[in-house]
């Protein structure tokens, strides 16, 4: 009897124990979308912002729903970095490949760009209410002319990718995707609405 207890206690108090199990699993997002502008390179340049992310997608954890309302983490899988950390350099690069822009800085250029580009990760996790899961990955913009810090155009970009399997490599592989498709379509929609302004 005094052995059961034993065991009980130890259990309970691992149980409780501050100590997180560790990551055995890193992944990254590193696909971003290529679209080429036909037309001539402007002389217009854009300075890429550092995204932020809403509340919960600060960190390198990995996000996925079981319940309605209720938002868990993987336990032995995680990003090597924050989502909106890897998505970063995935818009800027997007940008780049389009050839419209005579330059797409980052960094402390504010003053030497015409037009500024900030981003919020609003939700990046895979819904398992679905079958088969989704990724869904949800990414508010704004884009400004910085002469007189006029807001050319707010959009919310929202891409919903069916996992190939119901894991969180799975995930991994659907939010590539997920960034690939709204890296395009946001370089795409950023040309159109940049050359208008001009």
């Amino acid at each position: 009897m005094k052995n059961i207890i034993l065991i009980c206690a130890i259990l309970l108090l691992a149980a409780c124990s501050p100590i997180k199990n560790e990551v055995s699993n890193q992944y990254s997002l590193s696909k971003y979308g290529s679209f080429k502008f036909v037309k001539n390179k402007s002389k217009t340049s854009i300075l890429v912002t550092q995204p932020e992310a809403m509340a919960g997608f600060t960190t390198e954890e990995m996000h996925y729903i079981e319940k309605p309302f209720e938002v868990s983490t993987f336990v032995h899988n995680a990003w090597v970095s924050s989502p909106g950390n890897m998505l970063y350099p995935l818009l800027m690069q997007s940008l780049q490949k389009t050839d419209y822009f005579f330059a797409v800085a980052s960094g402390p250029y504010l003053d030497k760009a015409d037009y500024r580009l900030d981003s919020q990760l609003i939700t990046l996790q895979q819904n398992f209410l679905k079958k088969p899961s989704r990724i869904e990955l949800k990414i508010k913009i704004m884009l400004t002319h910085i002469a007189d810090n006029r807001v050319v155009v707010s959009r919310i970009f929202n891409e919903n990718i069916a996992c190939p399997i119901d894991s969180p490599y799975g995930g991994v592989i659907a939010a590539n995707m997920a960034t690939e498709k709204l890296t395009k379509d946001l370089a795409k929609f950023i040309v159109k609405e940049v050359s208008n302004d001009i």
